[in-house]
């Protein structure tokens, strides 16, 4: 707290004065510093920081009535009390209290999981507890995170304005970008109230504008990061969170489409495809909220008077289209897992929305080619064989390693086409595809 004090007060030529000489490991220390302050004060949620701060309250009480605190009387007040247990540590035997030189015992690391706090947790608060002292609390707790947030948004703003050329050098592809990225990427990472996420995506607005380049140029992890932290945020429970992470999502996808000389979304495209995989199995997104925020960024499509003449509608359209189908087939297969014909039906149709994505394309063909050989369909199992081989041997044509793409396999089956519809994106590069790949099929 003191070392974000002194930064929000100090004057921004000194701090600018500082990076400019400073070493790269030095700011690189810097921006981690600040990382763990964003973890140490995250949002706890403000039901969560009153359950605590109930449960603090009957610990002091208890300690107090039991006489276990040092210089503790009948007389002494509940409010003088409860700072008292909130800012101290206790020692093994729990008795004696000591001023704690770094954090609030709330935001210890093992406040969580103290047993007496989580047995009080639960049973009711005294009589005589104080509501309106639990709340101010409460209100301190959760505006200290978020003057935190803003205090370290307000330095990486600084920052990234008066470096602006270190951070463009290699195409944005450096560890200094890196490491600021990071540092940005946190504040989606750790809870933040939805008072300070409006701040963090209007500040990610004007990242993404000032280095599209680091997104939608070179290697893909930094779009890849991006959406899917979006993404999470998109299915957040706070309305205007979600609509906010929806705003932010479909401007990212606009300024894809304008770095690419309004062509195309390959990037942002194939990054959002993988992501809603990802999420699926690690937050288990979909319901009404997700769904939610698509139809936040078809409307922010449909009502876009400047891209009203381009092709950027239609591509949104189709993107938020196969995440449904993503969605609905994912959801679907939970249903009929006892189900082998109705199981392989809706893997076929998630292949189909990951077309353009040949690693997640190839990853359902192959689910399907064992359900279909666990069954004795060998013939249908061969046939997924067939459309991995041509989805293969046309990311290698495609890659002016192999001769001949998804026509070679025309003969077997006209519904080889199918494979063609792959995009290209530069940042798929490291898909790790080559001779061998199509010679193991």
């Amino acid at each position: 707290m003191c070392f974000l004090h002194i930064m929000k007060t100090i004057s921004e030529d000194t701090l600018i004065s500082y990076w400019q000489r400073a070493p790269f490991t030095e700011i690189a220390d810097f921006f981690s510093i600040l990382e763990v302050c964003l973890q140490n004060f995250r949002y706890l949620g403000k039901r969560n920081i009153i359950r605590k701060i109930a449960a603090a309250f009957k610990f002091a009480q208890a300690t107090q009535n039991n006489g276990t605190l040092k210089g503790s009387n009948s007389s002494c007040q509940t409010p003088g009390i409860l700072p008292q247990w909130m800012y101290s540590t206790s020692s093994h035997d729990g008795h004696k209290h000591h001023r704690s030189q770094t954090l609030p015992i709330i935001r210890g690391k093992n406040a969580f999981s103290n047993p007496k706090l989580l047995q009080m947790i639960d049973s009711s608060m005294a009589s005589n507890s104080n509501d309106t002292d639990i709340v101010h609390y409460a209100d301190t707790e959760a505006n200290i995170a978020t003057e935190v947030c803003l205090t370290i948004l307000d330095l990486l703003c600084l920052f990234t304005q008066n470096h602006q050329r270190q951070l463009q050098q290699s195409d944005c592809q450096n560890a200094l970008m890196k490491k600021v990225f990071d540092t940005y990427l946190l504040f989606l990472q750790v809870n933040q109230s939805a008072v300070a996420l409006k701040h963090v995506f209007a500040a990610l607005r004007l990242f993404v504008s000032k280095f599209p380049s680091a997104f939608f140029q070179g290697q893909a992890d930094m779009c890849g990061s991006f959406c899917y932290e979006i993404l999470k945020c998109c299915n957040h429970r706070s309305r205007s969170t979600q609509t906010e992470a929806s705003a932010l999502l479909y401007f990212f996808m606009r300024k894809n489409f304008e770095f690419n000389k309004q062509k195309s979304i390959v990037r942002s495209h194939l990054q959002l495809i993988k992501a809603v995989s990802q999420l699926i199995a690690d937050a288990g997104i979909g319901g009404s909220r997700f769904q939610h925020s698509l139809a936040i960024i078809n409307n922010f499509a449909n009502g876009d008077k400047q891209m009203k003449n381009s092709p950027f509608p239609a591509e949104v359209k189709d993107l938020t289209k196969r995440i449904r189908t993503v969605l609905m087939a994912t959801a679907q297969m939970k249903e009929h897992e006892k189900d082998p014909e109705m199981l392989v039906d809706l893997q076929y149709s998630l292949a189909n929305s990951y077309a353009s994505t040949p690693e997640l394309r190839r990853t359902w063909l192959e689910s399907m080619a064992k359900i279909h050989a666990r069954n004795g369909d060998l013939s249908e199992a061969a046939m997924c064989y067939i459309h991995i081989a041509a989805l293969i041997a046309e990311y290698l044509k495609r890659k002016g390693l192999f001769s001949m793409g998804w026509p070679a396999f025309l003969n077997i089956t006209p519904n080889i086409k199918e494979e063609g519809a792959m995009k290209e994106d530069s940042g798929m590069q490291d898909t790790p595809y080559n001779e061998v790949s199509s010679g193991s099929i």
